[in-house]
């Protein structure tokens, strides 16, 4: 069985204790450089500042290692390599007064959740720690990847402490792949002056409305959506990307015909896609939707002439899915992440509708939507402030159950007799976010707010929603409508309208930190189980699960969490391994339960809620 701190704690990191933390355990005074007496003779021990790198110690050394004032131990070798040893490691530690840890890792899983783990088992400790392993590799690799990850020193610099440790250079490419992959070193890598600069240039196109004028190089819909379009070709520049990871880039035209309200001729409503191939076969084809409407509007929603920057609603937005473009393009995400900016969110949504109703007739397997509209000014009126958080809106009941027909009755029907009104793939998506988010501490942590979206507001996650998706809606806490929806104007010394000094480029910046994260995280996640289902063939008090294996070649195993049926998140986890089916000795009319999968790197899926079953 996989090692809980590794693996939980991507998911669970708030219920398993593993937390990111800025340490600096790595630079105290040196101890004395003199190896212990009496050492396995597998290998010397090498040490670096508090830290000696060895291979697995005997009962003399592990003595020697307490004589010397040594403080605590970490092993990193594997349950199943501990069977050869002829003595309880971890009792004979403690005998000699010495702390104890195990953290199981290898090249195969070695992941951030383990570095996270270690740094949390010794970032108190006063005195000496010995970490080992076989031959001392794997202590060298976690000394090297703790530099990297946690005190956040250049990689290359972390590397070649590893490497004068005695790191292997299979250790040394799991940590290289592991620190590129970790969504924390991927997310510090959004540059918010860059935000600015989007925002600015996207405000300087007068209006964007749906539609205003298409020919000009410099104003209206037209030449924002052509700049859009070469902003995401830049990204492919540099990347390395080639043959089927190349980015792909495009227009993505509809024409809409007039509805008598808000388009009153037919108008192109064009959405421009930036595609970021995943890098794994096998999960390429999951495709995890980022979302931002380039259009705006004035006061008037059929005013296509006046100026109408749309700074905050949603150039703010759109500027996130630039940045996320630069930096995706220079990593290998298992699956497929599509950036989308749409037009005609004003007038109805109409670009989202038309390209979410194209995906659901062609069986699309859309897993995630992220819809980020208003997310760069945490500056209310009245003097709120919310520069810490950002709201996370998601449906409870499906909107696609909402349909004239006998299957959605039977499953409303079904929601209501189990009480799973609030455990809708949308809301699995919304607290999966959360947990990344306390897991990497992220600066901006999301406010789940349980309902679709806001009173008399909509947006393009309901597009998604409708055809069936899993999507949610990112938006700022307090939102000041004299800066949204409204023409440029000065009216009794109130500044009107959506313009870019308003936006915040470090809260933006937060924003789209928390959304990579949470995107990396997604993208490399196997998928979640398949036919998830809860025995209910006769009366118990236990509770019996059963799921097919997700197709992911490196996936290590399942876990089922289950919570009080008062509570909103997840709280409790149990690790079975790659066993298909668990029993929990606790009531399924007591609790609520899901199940999950993860990966070797230690990413998990979002949770399932099983369905009642006879088998």
């Amino acid at each position: 069985m996989q090692n809980p701190l590794h693996i939980g704690a991507l998911g669970l990191g708030l219920l398993c204790g593993v937390a990111a933390a800025q340490s600096s355990i790595l630079n105290p005074p040196p101890p004395p450089p003199v190896a212990p007496a009496g050492w396995s003779e597998v290998d010397a021990a090498r040490s670096t500042g508090f830290f000696f790198i060895a291979g697995q110690p005997d009962i003399a050394g592990l003595r020697a290692f307490a004589d010397m004032g040594g403080a605590f131990v970490v092993n990193l070798r594997r349950e199943a390599e501990m069977e050869s040893v002829p003595f309880d490691e971890q009792a004979e530690a403690n005998a000699v007064g010495l702390g104890y840890a195990s953290i199981p890792v290898e090249s195969a899983s070695f992941s951030a959740e383990a570095v996270r783990a270690f740094d949390e088992a010794v970032r108190d400790v006063k005195g000496p720690i010995l970490v080992h392993c076989r031959s001392g590799s794997r202590g060298a690799a976690m000394i090297a990847a703790h530099k990297a990850l946690i005190d956040r020193v250049d990689l290359g610099i972390a590397l070649r402490e590893g490497f004068s440790l005695g790191m292997g250079s299979g250790m040394a490419e799991a940590v290289r792949r592991m620190i590129q992959q970790d969504p924390t070193m991927i997310a510090d890598r959004i540059d918010a002056d860059r935000l600015r600069d989007s925002v600015f240039t996207l405000a300087e196109f007068g209006t964007r409305h749906t539609m205003s004028e298409t020919d000009s190089d410099e104003r209206g819909i037209g030449a924002a959506r052509r700049w859009l379009k070469q902003s995401f070709e830049d990204a492919q520049v540099g990347s390395g990307r080639t043959g089927d990871l190349t980015l792909r880039v495009e227009f993505d035209a509809h024409t809409v015909e007039p509805d008598g309200r808000r388009i009153l001729e037919p108008v192109e409503v064009v959405n421009v896609l930036c595609t970021v191939p995943g890098s794994m076969p096998e999960s390429r084809d999951r495709l995890i939707y980022v979302l931002g409407h380039y259009d705006s509007r004035a006061s008037s929603a059929m005013d296509s002439s006046s100026d109408a920057p749309g700074a905050n609603d949603d150039a703010s937005g759109v500027a996130a899915l630039i940045e996320l473009a630069r930096v995706f393009a220079k990593e290998r995400l298992e699956s497929t992440v599509v950036l989308m900016a749409t037009a005609g969110e004003e007038q109805g949504l109409y670009g989202a509708r038309a390209h979410a109703r194209d995906l659901a007739a062609a069986g699309a397997n859309v897993t995630a939507v992220f819809n980020n509209d208003t997310i760069g000014d945490p500056a209310g009126p009245n003097g709120l402030h919310a520069p810490d958080e950002v709201r996370l809106f998601s449906e409870g009941l499906p909107a696609v159950l909402f349909q004239d027909n006998e299957n959605s009755v039977r499953a409303l029907r079904t929601i209501r007799q189990y009480a799973t009104e609030s455990d809708s793939p949308s809301r699995q998506l919304a607290r999966y976010i959360a947990e990344v988010a306390r897991t990497f501490q992220t600066t901006v942590q999301p406010r789940l707010i349980y309902r679709p979206d806001r009173f008399l507001r909509g947006g393009d996650h309901t597009a998604f929603n409708e055809v069936g998706f899993s999507a949610v809606r990112f938006v700022e806490v307090y939102e000041d409508y004299t800066k949204q929806h409204q023409d440029v104007r000065v009216e009794d010394g109130v500044e009107f309208g959506d313009l870019p000094e308003f936006v915040d480029p470090e809260y933006l910046a937060d924003v789209t930190r928390l959304n990579a994260a949470a995107i990396v995280s997604l993208a490399n996640a196997p998928s979640p189980p398949a036919n998830a289902r809860m025995l209910v063939a006769q009366l118990s008090n236990d509770t019996t699960l059963r799921w097919d294996a997700v197709p992911e070649p490196d996936v290590a195993g399942y876990q089922v969490v289950w919570r009080a049926t008062d509570s909103t998140e997840w709280s409790r986890v149990q690790d079975v391994g790659l066993e298909l089916e668990a029993t929990i000795d606790l009531s399924k009319d007591n609790w609520f339960f899901g199940v999950r999968s993860y990966d070797l790197d230690g990413y998990v899926s979002p949770v399932v809620t099983p369905v009642a079953a006879r088998r």
